[in-house]
């Protein structure tokens, strides 16, 4: 909702401000935190900007703008909490929003937890302005509505920490969806999973912009459908998958989507996961520790600087709906570097720099690889473009390391 301007300067240096780019993939949304002063003043209006391709992200998703004038407020306080405005009601430790709007939530807290029980059709703001929460449950949780955005005010810092103990296992995350969950805004948030996942969402996970601390003894971000990440920073501490998209029940979806941010991983098991598609266009991806480096069904890189250190594949391409025994080639399942500059570190042993169970695409971009076993695939590889280095030599064909290998296994190809 934007904030209508009284004042013919302020109404000016809005509407500069405001202008917005957009091309055939993406989109330069203004993002505006807003401040009410008085009654009898206008709104004071901070601008920033998210920009994120359009197939991924819609434009609320990227426009973190907020009224604060008409917005209900939440202020917690120790157990409990004081609400002003309409939609959002409080009962013990437990503050209940209902319905559709904007919630400006400040202040401190232990054991008190933020319930969205809204409408399918509501879309619920929560702008987190300076918030601290602790607690043995989830400290937001949200079980009906249509979209929930947590929008982290600007110039804010922002911590959730849920605990190990927990009274109640209804909800597997210390910030859990089981609808639509967007993080957008430009502050920072800090997220401990100390019982489970740090971030959950049953359905769609986007994050669009923001700087981000997370631990979890799970998974440090979590989505059932997609995973998308767009203008973010975030160091991301896992004991099992840092970035996780999996759907079991519809293998179309569990996918993954990367572009403009700066990651930093440290991971017990896969550092980036998807059950299906797993798309990589830019940002800078360093993965300090893995167990698989990045995992994805159909996996495309078109471009970004990724640094991977992983201790048995460092990118798989695989199903997991059939079986890792069979040496037979996975339908449907591919691994393409089409741009970027990649560089896998792997651990001695049986391991796999490069592992795809179908086919093996390389258009353009520089790998450099330092392992065993550079290349593993199970289907055909064609190499048109790019440069392979592999412990220290530069490579003009692309030789499959297993002597098993299905259809091409090999057999070098250009």
């Amino acid at each position: 909702m934007k904030t209508k301007m009284i004042l013919p300067t302020l109404l000016t240096v809005l509407t500069l401000a405001a202008c917005q780019a957009k091309s055939e993939t993406g989109a330069t949304v203004s993002s505006q935190t807003t401040v009410a002063t008085s009654s009898n003043q206008a709104t004071v209006t901070a601008t920033s900007t998210t920009t994120g391709n359009t197939t991924y992200f819609s434009e609320k998703d990227l426009d973190a703008s907020y009224d604060a004038a008409t917005a209900s407020t939440i202020q917690l306080n120790g157990s409990s909490a004081t609400v002003t405005g309409t939609g959002v009601s409080v009962s013990g430790s437990v503050v209940k929003i209902t319905q559709a709007g904007t919630y400006i939530v400040s202040g401190s807290s232990q054991g008190v937890q933020l319930l969205v029980e809204a409408a399918d059709t509501d879309d619920v703001q929560i702008v987190l302005n300076g918030v601290t929460m602790t607690g043995t449950d989830a400290l937001i949780a949200a079980t009906s509505a249509d979209n929930v955005y947590l929008t982290l005010a600007d110039g804010t810092h922002n911590k959730l920490a849920d605990s190990a103990n927990r009274t109640a296992t209804d909800y597997s995350a210390a910030i859990y969806s089981k609808k639509d969950l967007t993080i957008n805004g430009t502050g920072s948030l800090e997220v401990e999973g100390n019982y489970n996942n740090a971030i959950k969402s049953n359905d769609d996970l986007k994050i669009a912009g923001g700087t981000y601390t997370i631990t979890a003894v799970k998974h440090a971000l979590s989505a059932n459908d997609a995973l998308n990440i767009t203008g973010a920073t975030m160091t991301l501490t896992a004991t099992e998958d840092a970035i996780h998209s999996d759907n079991d029940e519809d293998t179309s979806l569990g996918n993954l989507y990367i572009e403009n941010s700066k990651l930093t991983i440290t991971a017990g098991d896969d550092a980036i996961h998807a059950t299906n598609e797993l798309v990589i266009d830019s940002g800078t991806i360093d993965i300090q520790s893995s167990t698989e480096g990045i995992e994805g069904k159909v996996i495309t890189i078109n471009g970004g600087t990724i640094a991977l250190n992983a201790t048995d594949d460092g990118i798989n391409a695989t199903d997991w709906t059939k079986s890792s025994d069979s040496m037979m080639v996975m339908d449907g399942v591919s691994l393409t570097i089409n741009g970027g500059d990649i560089t896998i570190n792997m651990a001695a042993g049986d391991t796999d720099a490069i592992d795809s169970n179908g086919d093996l695409t390389i258009t353009g971009g520089n790998l450099t690889i330092t392992g065993q076993s550079a290349f593993d695939f199970d289907g055909t590889v064609t190499h048109t473009g790019g440069t392979i280095t592999v412990n220290g030599q530069q490579m003009t064909d692309i030789t499959n390391s297993m002597m098993m290998g299905g259809p091409g296994g090999g057999m070098p190809r250009r």
